[in-house]
């Protein structure tokens, strides 16, 4: 899943005050995730595997970790994670930030090794617990175990993913993510704000800018160097928020649709 995630803290007043606001301004409100509309998937990952060593990229970032299980690495999201090397078509990661656990996944190949499943399970700050799939498909020639190029090709999310979004002042928002308790308070102006919740990576910003009354430009960078870019929209009816977007460093364009509640 994309950092892009950060977090929330609820507002209490957003449910009661959501309709009204929204005549004004037609962010604000509780939007729900709609996979069966989204497009999550598209993204190659790509590991080498030399002895212990894993070498895993994803969205044009490379972390490298050694497979016993007790040696730490820090990813480029500021991630700590192990990995543990199971067998040869079994492996397990875990992953911390801000001392705060993101959960545990199993990497899992397919008998034939053309298919790998990555099952994350966990609980989030806001005290829910997940479990997440992602399936790929090799791309290319195969290559023995986990090495080689991966397709995401479906994604199952059992947790409800929604944003809370309200009107903090003049050209301004306070966007929240509740699942995962943080909050960004950014005016649509370009400039960066760093978002705040326990989660949410050191250096991570986030730039909002308004393209028309019902469209805006989201960029996310990490530590000044860009890592995603992308268009919302705000249907004409107001019932829903799609958007696309694309990491910095790959060509996989994703979609998501998030209905009014």
């Amino acid at each position: 899943m994309r950092i892009r995630q950060w977090s929330v803290i609820a507002i209490a007043a957003l449910a009661a005050a959501g309709t009204a606001l929204a005549a004004s301004n037609p962010w604000v409100g509780t939007w729900k995730l709609d996979p069966a509309q989204s497009k999550l998937t598209g993204e190659v990952i790509h590991f080498t595997v030399s002895g212990d060593d894993v070498t895993y990229s994803a969205e044009g970032h490379t972390s490298k970790a050694k497979a016993d299980g007790s040696t730490p690495t820090t990813t480029w999201s500021g991630a700590q994670e192990t990995w543990k090397k199971d067998d040869d078509n079994t492996y397990e990661s875990h992953a911390t930030r801000n001392d705060v656990d993101l959960g545990t996944t199993t990497w899992t190949l397919s008998p034939d090794g053309k298919h790998l499943k990555a099952e994350t399970k966990g609980t989030n700050p806001s005290g829910a617990s997940f479990d997440d799939v992602e399936e790929y498909e090799r791309v290319g020639s195969a290559v023995h175990g986990l090495e080689g190029s991966w397709k995401s090709t479906r994604t199952s999310l059992n947790e409800t993913q929604t944003w809370e979004i309200a009107e903090k002042g003049p050209d301004e928002l306070s966007w929240n993510i509740p699942a995962i308790k943080g909050v960004l308070d950014a005016k649509l102006d370009g400039k960066d704000y760093a978002p705040d919740g326990p989660t949410v990576p050191k250096g991570l910003t986030i730039a909002l800018s308004r393209v028309s009354p019902r469209s805006m430009k989201l960029t996310e960078k990490m530590n000044g160097e860009l890592l995603f870019h992308s268009t919302l929209t705000v249907s004409e009816d107001g019932k829903t928020i799609t958007e696309i977007g694309t990491p910095a460093k790959s060509n996989a364009t994703f979609r998501e649709v998030w209905v009014r509640q």
